[in-house]
């Protein structure tokens, strides 16, 4: 008959062991997730520039093309701002803009959250309006988050952007 010989000592790891390492690892992963979580502003403002600015073109081209007034208002208060066709009084809400809410875009929506639009002045007015040449009534600035401003040309409609 053959006898086994058992080892006092195997080579492993314990239960404690392991529990400690998932510890240490949870608790590096919480703190890398919170580091990128936190630098994810600046790309947020970024993209509701991107936004913006890209919804400024397309309200300027569609103004062109269909040969009337389109118009973006801003509204502070809510962080969004809505697309507007027609001349002043007789106004309607551009409903199927695309990318749009029934003509609204928000940033409340969780990929711009953190943005906030501080202040939109055209003239005295947070309306930016196209003519039905697609020239800008008036010029003025977007100010995002208090330091990023875009500068949007009277009459030509081009814009730049300055940020910190």
């Amino acid at each position: 008959m053959k006898q086994i010989k058992i080892s006092k000592y195997s080579s492993g790891f314990t239960f404690i062991e392991l529990i400690i390492i998932i510890i240490i690892l949870g608790i590096l992963g919480v703190a890398a997730f919170s580091r990128i979580v936190n630098n994810l502003d600046p790309i947020k403002v970024r993209a509701a520039i991107e936004q913006i600015t890209s919804d400024i073109e397309q309200s300027k081209a569609i103004s062109m093309a269909h040969h009337d007034t389109v118009s973006i208002v801003f509204d502070t208060l809510n962080d969004s701002y809505t697309i507007y066709k027609g001349p002043s009084g007789s106004q309607t809400v551009y409903t199927d803009y695309l990318g749009s809410n029934s003509g609204v875009i928000s940033f409340d929506q969780s990929e711009y959250e953190g943005v906030d639009i501080s202040n939109a002045n055209f003239g005295g007015s947070t309306q930016l309006s196209f003519d039905t040449w697609g020239n800008t009534i008036s010029g003025g600035t977007i100010t995002l988050n208090t330091n990023n401003i875009i500068t949007v040309q009277t009459l030509t409609g081009q814009w730049s952007i300055s940020t910190p």
